[in-house]
């Protein structure tokens, strides 16, 4: 059913001089009207006509009394709505083929847009009759849907990650070619970067040591990161430059893989990266800028229209103040604050809600209590399946992670716990359950890759969301089951598990620690549970996909609950921004195969077009 512009009426409030459109709903009087006239009828005897005597009497009078003076009030509301309404402005019309997302009326033919909020939206003749000579008409070519949000993801790593090589899907000769071209053409002694290699690509599946990067680098130090983001691999140039020998001890929350006479392999996991962090050459705050610049540009060109940081500090935070003050942040950002220095300031100084109208928000925390599944830093009730002596490792401690939940609490803050193993999630869920956490609060686990039967209606009973990421599908399918093994393996990435038991679920892509940061890739694994390379074909456990229409609120209205930002984001309705990503076709009349051939043909912010192929040179999907 399509939502009519007769069907809403603007009134105009007048604040600071400024008139502003604010829509009441007809559909909401006449429910209103409804219940009134239902609970007269109920009042009234079976003949119609009188009250019989009795104890209830003045009290049905009294109810009748006070429901019609509800009727009369009812009655003048929309008297004066139809004296004093005005047409709502609209400085652009989109007009083309629209899915809102919303079931009240999920499909539209144009919509009308008013200082970055949706005005009106229905039939093309209704909306373009609000047009003035000066609004601006836009033809959407392709499908538009609620714009894509990213519930985890990395900024300034993705532009990072756009900087430096890019070693996904490779073999570790075609990794090993890479770094020798590096070295080969970089100055000498210069630093080569680079991140991404999965050794789930490599035959064996085993992890690299430094003696192979030292046959290819030369002089100059190597450092590559894992595809998690949990693990390093560096050469022995990097290991005596960080003074790191068999005489090192692992510290709290990390771990120096070492060979049989106890040597350092060249594998740095979780908190044993930072020993090296100090001798890598630190980015400027022009640099941080940079990268967050071009990370931004990329997701505009993806189709994102927000995206949740998973992880920032009071430096990237006042980059993005200083790109939203100059007007140049082009996609939404809801910035989860980590590091002692970032919460220490937040907890004095109390939550940034809603800057520069919805651009920026700061009212999380994020917390790591383990590693990844992949470098087996992911905490484990139960040992390792591909290596018995190994559970994974604690990156916070108990005490701490309660300390801190307590204290967010108190200030109103959202908590966001990267938890991966099954007893990382359970400690999340202890520590939210002894913080008297409930629904209301929204508290998340990140990733949530690992549950257990038991804690699954802990979920629930708490409302902690699930920030879950389905691109993980392409990794965990390389691995996961070697890692687990078959009587855990159901635990793993449990989507529709999650569906089924009402858990709220909030998607994400955690790139650049996953295989791609495509909306379009997630989609894709959600439905299909085939990675971002359509791999394996059947799909990995598919009896854990879910069809487009959840696939799709988990991508829009999923973040946006998990944002506290349903009231602005998440559908096409009266009153939102008007947020939105066009595709090339309708992904619901798409087969699910055919998912990964969509393309991204225009993104819009607050009514603004940030990408547009039609303008802009087509970027590759990857």
């Amino acid at each position: 059913m399509r939502r009519k512009t007769a069907g809403t009426l603007h009134k105009w409030d007048v604040s600071g001089g400024t008139a502003t459109a604010r829509p009441i709903p007809v559909q909401m009087v006449t429910d209103m009207t409804n219940l009134v006239s239902q609970r007269l009828k109920s009042l009234r005897s079976t003949d119609g006509a009188t009250w019989h005597c009795g104890a209830g009497t003045i009290r049905k009078i009294r109810s009748f009394a006070a429901c019609s003076l509800a009727l009369v009030a009812i009655l003048s509301l929309l008297a004066a709505a139809s004296i004093d309404a005005q047409s709502p402005v609209a400085d652009t019309i989109f007009i083309g083929d629209i899915l809102t997302l919303d079931r009240s009326h999920p499909k539209a033919e144009a919509m009308a847009v008013y200082a970055g909020r949706i005005v009106a939206i229905g039939s093309r003749s209704e909306v373009e009759s609000l047009a003035t000579k000066n609004t601006h008409k836009v033809r959407i070519n392709g499908v538009a849907l609620p714009g894509f949000a990213d519930a985890h993801i990395h900024v300034a790593g993705v532009g990072e990650q756009l900087e430096k090589l890019n070693l996904r899907g490779l073999t570790k000769a075609e990794v090993l070619a890479k770094v020798a071209e590096a070295a080969r053409t970089s100055p000498n002694g210069s630093w080569i970067t680079g991140g991404g290699w999965d050794e789930g690509f490599w035959h064996p599946a085993v992890f690299p040591t430094a003696k192979e990067l030292d046959a290819v680098s030369d002089d100059h130090p190597v450092a590559l990161s894992r595809i998690d983001g949990h693990s390093t691999w560096i050469n022995s140039k990097v290991l005596a430059l960080a003074k790191i020998s068999r005489d090192t001890p692992d510290p709290d929350g990390g771990l120096i893989r070492r060979d049989a006479a106890h040597e350092p392999t060249g594998m740095l996991v979780d908190h044993a990266q930072e020993l090296i962090r100090r001798v890598i050459p630190k980015p400027t705050h022009a640099d941080e800028e940079h990268r967050i610049r071009i990370a931004l540009q990329q997701f505009s060109r993806w189709g994102l229209t927000s995206v949740h940081d998973a992880g920032v500090g009071l430096e990237t935070i006042s980059i993005y103040k200083e790109l939203l003050k100059r007007g140049e942040l082009p996609v939404r950002v809801y910035a989860m604050a980590n590091g002692e220095a970032a919460l220490t300031h937040y907890l004095a100084n109390g939550l940034e809600l809603d800057l520069g109208n919805g651009m920026l928000a700061v009212r999380s925390f994020k917390l790591f209590l383990d590693g990844a599944l992949g470098s087996r830093g992911a905490e484990m009730t139960e040992p390792y399946t591909d290596a018995p002596q190994e559970h994974g490792l604690e990156l916070m401690k108990d005490a701490d992670l309660e300390r801190i939940v307590r204290a967010a609490h108190q200030k109103g803050f959202q908590v966001n716990t990267h938890a991966i193993g099954d007893r990382a999630v359970r400690r999340a869920l202890d520590a939210f359950e002894k913080g008297g956490v409930t629904p209301n609060d929204r508290f998340r686990i990140e990733h949530a890759s690992i549950v257990t039967n038991d804690d699954l209606p802990r979920f629930v009973h708490m409302g902690v969301i699930a920030s879950i990421q389905p691109v993980f599908v392409g990794e965990y399918s390389r691995w996961a089951e070697d890692r687990v093994g078959p009587s855990r393996i159901h635990w793993v990435l449990r989507t529709r598990d999650f569906l089924t038991a009402g858990v709220a679920l909030a998607s994400g892509s955690d790139y650049p620690a996953s295989d791609s940061g495509i909306p379009l890739d997630t989609l894709n694994c959600l439905v299909t549970r085939q990675s971002a390379a359509g791999k394996p074909e059947a799909g990995w456990y598919s009896d854990q996909r879910v069809d487009v229409d959840q696939a799709l609120r988990m991508m829009t209205a999923g973040p946006a609950f998990a944002a506290f930002q349903e009231k602005d984001l998440g559908t096409l309705t009266v009153g939102h921004y008007a947020d939105f990503t066009v595709l090339s076709a309708n992904p619901y009349q798409v087969l699910s195969n055919d998912l990964r051939k969509l393309s991204i043909r225009m993104t819009v912010v607050a009514g603004r077009v940030t990408f547009d192929t039609s303008k802009n040179q087509a970027m590759p999907r990857r």
